[in-house]
Parts: structure tokens; C-alpha cells; sequence
């Protein structure tokens, strides 16, 4: 039976293997043009869509998905933790065990620590020429009065607070952004992370708490001319993917560049990696579409389009399944 991702009601089916979770929220507010009804659509491993979930906490742009070992499947919006079984494909209450902060990516290691970017850093709402072409109208922190920080925090397998890492962030083009995209290395021991268009892929101790040097910083002072990095994962061997743009790259242990991978116009925004390393989903948040890419030989082996391409987009996070 078909599904019409569009449809009231949640249809959300128990997670399968290969199952692929998208944010993509219905922007449905006059007012502001990132904000609406939150919903995860669920596809299958043959890419084809089994169900929605309409979720409650948070009014703009459901995204940042991710998979923990458990296999319960988080996503963010605004201030919100969304948390969704994978048995009875329902969202789990929210809970107030996290600080309120804009997170937009998560990592979990295998003693159990769950690590959080945060995607807001700035005062107050930027006045510049790229705010002034959005409408969004931004949380704020209870008690803060401040959009973000830019940090990473460390919860623990209970979710108590255990850390706030004070990272470093890069100069981009909208000023208010932070810690967007990260990913835990292999180890466990340090995270790496980009501010979405800076020119840094930047990398944490988490272990010591200490900024480590840069693993790629790219030439050029001007945060208008696309030279940059945006969205990063780890493969489970250590190398790295990291989005450019209209491309992507596999990149050593030092930042060098393995191999690149050509992809279809602009604005591949989010990875996630398939649990043998061979493959991996990114995102494309301009044209709300999806590619699955065989990571050795470069070849797109499946394609999603969302139909929510811009002005429209609202496509802000991808998560693959990986089983029990």
C-alpha cells in the first residue's frame, strides 16, 4: 500500500534492518519559513517509504537523526530531545534530563556516553544580509537569553550531564551557527566536527577535554567562495566522509583526500553511514533528495526524492537502521 507521507495519523512501522529515517518537517507557518509540524518519514531498505511520525516537542525543522546501540532513534528540534522506540515505532515522552540547548547531532560511544553538538552560537537573532532572507524565528535559552553557545555536551548512559566541552567553532556566513555536523571517532577518544560552511574540520579530546589541532583547514579567507566542509561521519575503519558542497570526499587519518565523489547539484547536507562501512545515505537539503553511494567504487546504488526541494526544504537529518 502506498503511503502519503502528507496524511494525518502516525503509521510508523517497527524498525527494520536497512530502514532509512528522515526529518522532514511540513512547513506549514506563514510567519516563519522553518517552522511547522514536525514529522520523520521512514523508508525502507529498498528505499521506498512504510510510514510517518508526527512529533511532539519543538516547532522548526525536526533533523539531526541518529541511531544509539540500543536502537532507539534520536532527533532534534529546537530545544527538544525526540526519542523514538524501535519496537513500538512511538515516540517516547520527552524527557527533561537534557539541557535545553539547540543540539543537532549526536554520537555514542560503547561505554555508553552520549555526545551532543550544539548547532546554535550566538547572543541574539544575526542582522545580516542571510538572516534577513529567512523568517525563522529562533529559541531562546531559558535563563541564558541567548540563541546558544556552540558547545558539545556529554551525557551519560542515564542521560545525567557528565560534560560541557567549550569547542572552538569557524567563521561561516550566517554568524549564528556552531557546532553543526560531528562524529565520534572510531576510538571513542576524540569527536570531529565542522560549523556547516567554515573552513575548519575541527577535532575534540573528549577523553582529556582539549581542542586538537585542526584535522583540515582549507585555504582562503572569504566564507562566501564554497571552499568548505559540511557535513562529516566516520566509516567504522577511521576513514572520514565530509560533504563539500556539490561533492563529497573520503578522507585519511591526516585530512588527505582518499577519493572524491561527484554528486548532483548543491547542498548535500547530512551523512549516515550503512553498519558494514560499505555504504552510506547524504542528504541534499536544496533538492530534498537522497543518495545511497557504494563508498569503494563511488556508484549510487538508491535514490529517494522527497518532493520538498527549496523554497521548501525541510529536509534536515538522515539515520540508517542498523538492526539489533
Amino acid at each position: 500500500m502506498a503511503i502519503d507521507i502528507n496524511s494525518p495519523g502516525n503509521s510508523l512501522k517497527p524498525f527494520a534492518p536497512g530502514d532509512v529515517f528522515i526529518g522532514l518537517t511540513l512547513l506549514n507557518d506563514p510567519t516563519d519559513d522553518h517552522a511547522g509540524l514536525g514529522r520523520i518519514v521512514q523508508y525502507g531498505a529498498d528505499l521506498q517509504p512504510k510510514g510517518v511520525l508526527w512529533t511532539e516537542g519543538g516547532g522548526h525543522f525536526v533533523g539531526g537523526l541518529a541511531v544509539d546501540r540500543q536502537g532507539l532513534l534520536w532527533a532534534f528540534n529546537d530545544l527538544a530531545v525526540i526519542h523514538v522506540d524501535p519496537r513500538t515505532a512511538r515516540q517516547l515522552p520527552l524527557s527533561d534530563r537534557f539541557l535545553p540547548r539547540v543540539y543537532r547531532s549526536a554520537s555514542f560511544a560503547a561505554d555508553g556516553r552520549i555526545i551532543l553538538g550544539e548547532h546554535m552560537k550566538a547572543d541574539k537573532r544575526p542582522d545580516n544580509a542571510i538572516a534577513r532572507r529567512t523568517t525563522t524565528k529562533f529559541p531562546v535559552i531559558p535563563g541564558e537569553g541567548v540563541l546558544g553557545f556552540g558547545y558539545v555536551y556529554q551525557y551519560g548512559p542515564d542521560w545525567s550531564l557528565q560534560k560541557v566541552f567549550h569547542t572552538e567553532t569557524a567563521p561561516e556566513m550566517t554568524a549564528f551557527k556552531g557546532v553543526t555536523h560531528s562524529t565520534l571517532h572510531p576510538s571513542g577518544r576524540f569527536l570531529t566536527y565542522t560549523t556547516e560552511t567554515g573552513k575548519r574540520i575541527m577535532r575534540y579530546d573528549v577523553v582529556n577535554d582539549c581542542q586538537m589541532p585542526d584535522l583540515v583547514r582549507y585555504p582562503g579567507d572569504d566564507v562566501f567562495d564554497r571552499v568548505w566542509a559540511i557535513a562529516v561521519k566516520y566509516l567504522p575503519d577511521g576513514r572520514l566522509l565530509v560533504t563539500r558542497g556539490d561533492f563529497m570526499e573520503l578522507l585519511d587519518d591526516r585530512g588527505y583526500v582518499i577519493r572524491s565523489y561527484p554528486l548532483e547539484t548543491y547542498g548535500w547536507s547530512d551523512i549516515d553511514v550503512y553498519p558494514d562501512g560499505r555504504q552510506c545515505i547524504v542528504s541534499n537539503i536544496w533538492e530534498g533528495t537522497i543518495v545511497r553511494l557504494d563508498v569503494e567504487t563511488g556508484e549510487v546504488t538508491g535514490r529517494i526524492d522527497t518532493g520538498c526541494k527549496a523554497p521548501n526544504r525541510c529536509l534536515a537529518g538522515v539515520a540508517v537502521y542498523p538492526g539489533a
